[in-house]
């Protein structure tokens, strides 16, 4: 131990050593091999859900402080990675044997517990993405139908206003024809009424011309 303190790869816990700490953890856990259950978890928003550390995730799961926290035995593994596997499964189960203070039960219960509380965030993750992809889908149903509404509804408008548009151009080349034609036959009738005056006027003329001459005649 003292060897591998003055390497940097293990250093003893001081709290864990101490029994009141110990009292405090050791109340009672599930057996080492025994699944954790992770309760079902309300959806949260993916936004609410995803912002959550993996302090944050263990805390909300209630994942009670162990003696040697699976962490460090990763550290320590770690530590040892230039070892065979045999070597360093045996050299940690020394270091366990010559600290009191902690077994490899602990950094196991603690890594159970913890993969279950990363289960259960994952599932509660999961659980707001099928949530948000239900509100979405409904969101967009609810535009689709209300979009294809507003389009059918402009559509029939349009109709409306094309019909009214043909029947206004309709009607005003109804009304510039009856004009026209008005405008012509009147046209026509003071072009009849002035050939009749002028007519008329021309022999009137033709009688003053002829008895012109007369000298009795002259006012």
């Amino acid at each position: 131990m003292s060897l591998l303190e003055k390497a940097g790869l293990v250093r003893r816990d001081e709290e864990a050593s101490d029994p009141g700490a110990e009292a405090t953890y050791s109340g009672a856990t599930p057996a080492d091999d025994a699944p954790v259950a992770a309760p079902a978890e309300p959806a949260l928003p993916i936004a609410e859900s995803t912002a959550m550390s993996l302090d944050d995730v263990y805390a909300a799961a209630a994942v009670p402080p162990s003696p040697y926290p699976a962490e460090r035995l990763m550290r320590l593994m770690d530590g040892l990675k230039e070892m065979s596997d045999d070597m360093r499964r045996r050299t940690i189960e020394a270091i366990d044997a010559a600290d009191d203070s902690w077994t490899i039960a602990d950094p196991l219960r603690d890594a159970r517990a913890k993969i279950a509380a990363i289960d259960r965030h994952l599932g509660t993750i999961r659980a707001g993405i099928a949530q948000a992809e239900a509100e979405a889908g409904a969101r967009i149903d609810a535009t689709r139908q209300r979009s294809e509404g507003s389009i059918a509804d402009i559509r029939r408008q349009i109709a409306e206003l094309e019909g009214l548009l043909a029947r206004e151009v309709a009607r005003g080349a109804e009304e510039l024809a009856a004009i026209e034609s008005t405008l012509r036959s009147s046209k026509e009738g003071a072009h009849r009424e002035i050939d009749g005056l002028s007519r008329a006027a021309g022999a009137l003329q033709g009688l003053v011309s002829q008895f012109d001459a007369t000298p009795n005649n002259r006012p």
